[in-house]
Order: structure tokens, then sequence, then C-alpha cells
């Protein structure tokens, strides 16, 4: 009895109590911090959360822009003037001459049938169409693409609809000419609205996380405003590089007008580009509006990767996955514009957790689990939402409770308030104390753990 056994279970040895008393002895010694494993909560993963707002943003911007773009211009009504020959002047006769079969009228507006044109049929495959399939007077839709010079307009037809159903009462058809101009005004700001959406949804995410308002309207509108402009001047530098790749993709073709396997790979590398240029805006709108140089450049370099991700991947969607011998790439678009969206976000996101220096991970409080970057040389903590780390739900943190400083390669923590609202870190309240890897920070209720990259 004089020596008692003090048995001690292996939940006693592993609880939390165990490792705030070590710390607290390290502490006091001047020791780095114990990190007690913390798990992640992957739902609030930079990279992860990025990824969807990301893909959220390019489904807003398809959806914004799609209705107002064709692949190919649209119109229906009665065949009149059907003739199996030739004889429209063109500029570029030895170009189309070789494959026309015939000419007719719609709507007034001169149409070519090509060797190539196909008819489009109810169930969505297609077949070559023949000399006898249409006749005068015969109601058909026709999908056609448009050609203008300075002396002349021609329309050539790709896909002809035999008994197309009625337009909708009312609707007056637009003439192919203004068709064709609406496309090529969507197309050419496509990199500007996709940018834009993407980098306003980006931007405001970490403040709605955070219930900061003002931080995600503010992000957000930069995003917003850095992605149309960024994405305009990128998008015609885009343009310049994509175009001459195109052409030289399309020389590669085959004898039916195909693309060969030479032509489809620098069709990727040109669209790969492209996309690449137009990503270099996507995520700066958080770092502009946080005036942070970190956040920059994490936007700059992520945005850049996920463009040429997303790039990449867009014409063997379009072209092996969904084929096409089809009158629209709306799909296509709709897949790889959310497959940038996607990379981009995530690229963002995964720059930012290779290359961040230090961090707090909040392992007590409302957003258990979630990382704070420590993104500027002075950040404040407290329940003001003007705070860069806002800690809402907590009556116990004072609106101004603790400020974070970087000093050279460390960071301290000073307590604004000492006697009323203490800091604590490894369970002993200091005013101002460096921190150290495996640190714990405590706040009223809340508790993070400092974690900083290994040199």
């Amino acid at each position: 009895m004089s020596n008692p056994i003090i048995r001690i279970t292996h939940e006693e040895a592993a609880s939390s109590h165990v490792d705030d008393l070590i710390k607290r002895q390290m502490s006091l010694r001047g020791d780095p911090g114990v990190t007690r494993h913390t798990a992640r909560s992957w739902y609030y993963q930079s990279w992860f959360l990025f990824m969807i707002v990301g893909f959220i943003g390019a489904m807003c911007a398809w959806g914004l822009t799609e209705p107002w773009y064709n692949d190919y211009e649209y119109t229906q009504g009665a065949v009149t003037d059907l003739d199996y020959s030739f004889t429209q002047d063109t500029t570029n006769k030895d170009e189309v001459l070789p494959f026309v079969m015939g000419h007719l009228k719609v709507n007034g507006e001169d149409i070519v049938l090509l060797h190539t044109t196909r008819e489009l049929l109810p169930d969505g495959t297609t077949r070559k169409l023949g000399h006898d399939l249409l006749k005068n007077g015969e109601t058909a839709g026709f999908y056609v693409e448009f050609k203008e010079s300075p002396t002349e307009e021609i329309s050539l037809c790709s896909f002809v609809v035999r008994s197309p159903p009625p337009l909708a009462s009312g609707d007056k058809p637009m003439t192919l000419r203004a068709m064709a101009k609406r496309s090529n005004t969507i197309g050419l700001l496509l990199f500007s609205i996709v940018a834009g959406f993407i980098g306003f949804f980006i931007g405001a995410a970490d403040g709605i996380v955070c219930r900061l308002p003002r931080r995600a309207i503010l992000s957000g509108f930069v995003g917003l405003f850095v992605g149309l402009v960024g994405g305009l001047v990128s998008g015609v530098i885009a343009n310049i590089v994509y175009m001459p790749l195109t052409q030289w993709a399309l020389s590669q073709g085959g004898e039916a007008g195909g693309m060969s396997a030479t032509g489809f790979g620098i069709q990727m590398l040109g669209r790969t580009l492209a996309w690449g240029l137009a990503g270099m805006t996507m995520g700066l709108g958080q770092g502009i509006a946080l005036r942070s140089q970190r956040l920059i450049a994490y936007g700059f370099i992520g945005g850049i990767v996920g463009g040429l991700l997303g790039g990449l991947f867009f014409d063997p969607v379009d072209i092996l996955l969904l084929g096409t011998d089809k009158p629209s790439a709306h799909i296509s678009r709709l897949v790889g514009l959310g497959i940038i969206g996607l990379s981009v976000g995530a690229m963002i996101g995964v720059v930012e957790l290779l290359a961040r220096d230090a961090w707090l991970q909040m392992t007590q409080g409302p957003l258990k689990g979630k990382e704070f970057l420590i993104f500027k040389d002075v950040m404040h903590a407290g329940s003001s939402p003007r705070s860069d780390l806002y800690l809402f739900n907590d009556p116990r943190i004072a609106e101004h409770h603790m400020v974070i400083r970087a000093v050279g390669e460390d960071c301290e923590v000073e307590t604004k308030q000492p006697e009323s609202h203490p800091v604590l870190i490894n369970g002993r309240a200091v005013k101002r104390a460096r921190l150290k890897h495996g640190d714990t920070v405590a706040l009223g209720g809340t508790q993070f753990v400092f974690q900083k990259r290994k040199s």
C-alpha cells in the first residue's frame, strides 16, 4: 500500500490534455511546440473550394454566352430557286468550287450546297445529302457557315434538316449576316466573360466561407473586373497565337477535309497556349482586393497552369468523345469550359498549398479544420468583420483581439487587450510571443495550431 500502482489507460495517455501540458513545459523552456495530428476538413481546403467555385463561374459564363453564339448560322423556310449548278461569282472559286453541289434560296438568301453537306436526321445521326432529297417549295432548315469578304457574301451549307419544327410564333428570323456578326462578337468576348465569371467566384469564395460579406463583395467584383479587362487583353493575344496555329492545323487535313493526327496535335497546342494566356487574370481578384502580393502570385501562377490544363482537354473532349459530325458544339463547350473552371480553381489552390510559408489551422471553432493563410506582413484577428482573420460566433473574442506580424522568417502574435481578452500560446497567457511550428494559439473558445513550411 506504500507504493500503489498507477494505471494509465491508452485514452488518457493520448488525450489532448497531455499534449497541452507537454507544450506548456516546452514553451517555458523555449523549445518548439508539439504538433498534434489534426484532421483537415477536405471541403475547407482551398484547392477544393476554388475548384468548385471556378466550375460554377465557368457554367455561368457558358449559360450567358451560349444562347447568343452559333457554330453555324441557322435559317429555315421554303426552298426556292433550287439548282444543282453553281453560277455565283466568288473571289475564292478555287477554294469553294470543287466541293459545290448546287445552290438554292431560303427567305431570299443564297445558300450553297456542298458535296460534304449532310442531312441531320431526327435521331441526331447524319447521312450524306443526295441530289433528289430537296425539292422546290419544301420547308427545310439549313445550318450554314457564313463567309464575308469586302466584295461578297457566301453561305456554305453544312447540315440540312428536312421538315423542321415551326419557329415560335412572332419570331422574326435574323439574317445570316446579322447572326454571324453576333456570333463573332461573342466569340471575341468569350475569353473575357469566362475569365470575369471565374475571377468573380474565386475572389468571393473565401469571404463567403469566412462569413465576410464585405470581403466577398469587394474581392468578387475586383475579380470580375480584372477578369473581364485582363481576359479581353489576353484574349486578343490568345487569338493572335491561336489563329495561325488553327490555320496550320486545318492545312494538315485529309482528302475529305478531316483533320490529320498532326493537325489535331497542332490544334490542341494552339488552344492550350490560348487558354493558358487567358487564365492569367482569372485568380488575381482576391490578391488585388486584399493587397497581398503572395495571393496575387498564387492566383497568377495557378491561373496559367489551370488554363493550360483546361485548354489541353478541350479539343479531345470535343473531337474524340463527342464527335465533330454535329451542327452545334454546345455540349463540348459546356464540358470544356467546365474543365477550365475546375482546373483553374484547383491549380490556384494547389499553388497556394505548395508555396505557402505559414498558416493557422483551426482546431476548435466554427470552421474547424480550415487553414488560414498568413498572407500579409500584418494581420488582425478579432470579432470585427473588418479583421483579416474574422472570428465569429465566439462571445469571448474582442473586436480587435490579436495582431499577427511577420518578423523576418518568423511570425509573432501580440495581444491587444491582455487583461480582459488574453491570447494563450500553448496554454500560457502572453502579451507578445514568437510562434514556433506546432504551437497552439487560443483566443476565447477558438483554437489554432500554427504551422510553418519546412525550409
